[in-house]
């Protein structure tokens, strides 16, 4: 077997980070359990509390402190001591000797974590199926993320990096280079109320049945892949694939989906069909029909779609939140969506792009007169306020009033936006064309002109 460690590459890093002084720098990127050897992470350790302490030291002082701990003592002796002191390290070298001692810790723990999966695939009492399979993935995302951890940074530090980051995006701008901070919905109004939706958002689109929530979610994907570039998973536990593909088709074709799931279309509507599928061919949609998948089976599929597309991954969009399998079935309906909300942020922050999470609102709302949604309506909310950064409700008027005079129209109202305005937009819709779109100029000036004749002309 292949020895996963390097006794020389450690002893002569011990040796320059007690030597050197002007090495201190690199003594952060090395963490104690880097180091194979017990008697060489008791040296580092000292080290590393000297240089935290920001006071100097070297080989003398580092044996001063072991000795004065018995037992640290028993294990490296003077003579080691001597002997590490002895072995003069070469600062250029470092870079390269860190290198080799995180790759060979990088391995051993790849190692360890194996016999504990295996450990996890056995233990039949307290892990079901999809458990034990969140719990790998989450031990292997752990590992995976143990080389990209965030130090402490002063604000000094944190100033200057933005401050860099904003002039570089003020300049591109001024040049007329496009930057991209985030992602679009792609409806104008709604995305002037919330700015963008950031890398690692979780966003909550709620709705009572039949509002258009997931043509809504669709015609999002759609903008993502189509006019803004982006890659996009669709986890879909509730339409299949084929139902998911009618829908895109109607809406980019801007044919009726009646006509789309019939087949029975004339010359016009089979060169919309054409031209809609040429396009939905060259976009980076990936699309997952798996019923109620779990965090781990999104997890997955994100890890796929990455490998796929030579590391790229901008939104995942998942339809819908109450359906999905919770990674430990509890009987506790509240905690276990709590489980999922929470997760779902996760993977936000650990796959930086943000996800676009549909759930369904209590029934309860129905019992009211202003059927609106409010934060509250979000099934199982407490965790799912708590969680998302941005909170969107619709409503369409014409399903509880038949005569509506906002028909073909939706409030898409913004119950929270950590970053953003909260606020009611309106949309024009056509569901029959699986269709949500921005409302024309004429409509706004209409609405402003009915709004100063109820206020008197003020």
């Amino acid at each position: 077997m292949t020895e996963l460690f390097s006794a020389p590459i450690e002893q002569s890093l011990l040796s320059a980070f007690m030597d050197f002084a002007e090495v201190s720098d690199y003594i952060d990127q090395v963490q104690i359990e880097d180091f194979y050897f017990g008697k060489h992470q008791i040296v580092f350790q000292h080290i590393k509390e000297q240089h935290t302490k920001g006071e100097s030291h070297d080989s003398v002082i580092i044996w001063e402190r072991i000795r004065a701990n018995s037992l640290e003592a028993t294990q490296v002796d003077e003579s080691y001591m001597m002997e590490l002191a002895s072995n003069i390290g070469v600062p250029g070298l470092i870079p390269t000797h860190i290198k080799q001692l995180k790759d060979f810790s990088t391995r051993r723990k790849i190692h360890d974590l194996s016999k504990h999966i295996g450990t996890i695939a056995n233990d039949t009492l307290s892990y079901t199926g999809e458990s034990a399979l969140e719990k790998v993935q989450s031990l292997v995302s752990g590992l995976d993320n143990t080389s990209n951890q965030q130090a402490t940074y002063s604000v000094k530090s944190i100033a200057e990096s933005v401050l860099g980051d904003i002039i570089d995006r003020h300049q591109k701008m001024h040049e007329g280079i496009e930057v991209k901070t985030g992602v679009k919905t792609g409806f104008t109004e709604l995305d002037n109320k919330l700015d963008r939706i950031d890398r690692t958002d979780l966003v909550i689109i709620g709705a009572r049945p039949s509002m258009g929530k997931t043509t809504f979610a669709q015609n999002i994907m759609l903008d993502l892949a189509v006019n803004q570039g982006e890659v996009v998973l669709f986890m879909s536990g509730e339409m299949s694939k084929e139902q998911i593909m009618e829908r895109m088709i109607s809406g980019l074709g801007q044919i009726p989906l009646k006509q789309v799931r019939s087949a029975q279309f004339d010359s016009e509507g089979a060169g919309c069909i054409y031209r809609a599928v040429d396009t939905l061919k060259k976009c980076p949609i990936f699309i997952n029909d798996k019923a109620s998948p779990s965090l781990a089976d999104i997890r997955r599929e994100a890890r796929k779609v990455k490998q796929k597309t030579g590391g790229k991954l901008n939104a995942i969009v998942v339809d819908y939140l109450q359906i999905m399998t919770p990674p430990d079935k509890t009987g506790n309906k509240v905690q276990e969506i709590g489980d999922i909300s929470w997760g779902l942020k996760k993977i936000a922050k650990d796959f930086g792009c943000p996800v676009i999470a549909l759930s369904q609102l209590n029934r309860s709302l129905e019992t009211r007169p202003n059927k609106r949604p409010v934060m509250s309506d979000i099934r199982e909310s407490g965790a799912i306020e708590q969680d998302a950064d941005i909170i969107m409700f619709i409503y369409r008027d014409e399903v509880y009033n038949k005569d509506s005079k906002e028909a073909g129209t939706a409030e898409i109202i913004i119950g929270k936006a950590r970053n953003g305005s909260t606020g009611t937009v309106r949309l024009a819709t056509d569901l029959g064309r699986a269709t949500f779109c921005d409302l024309s100029p004429e409509y706004y000036t209409q609405l402003q002109v009915v709004g100063q004749s109820a206020g008197g002309g003020v």
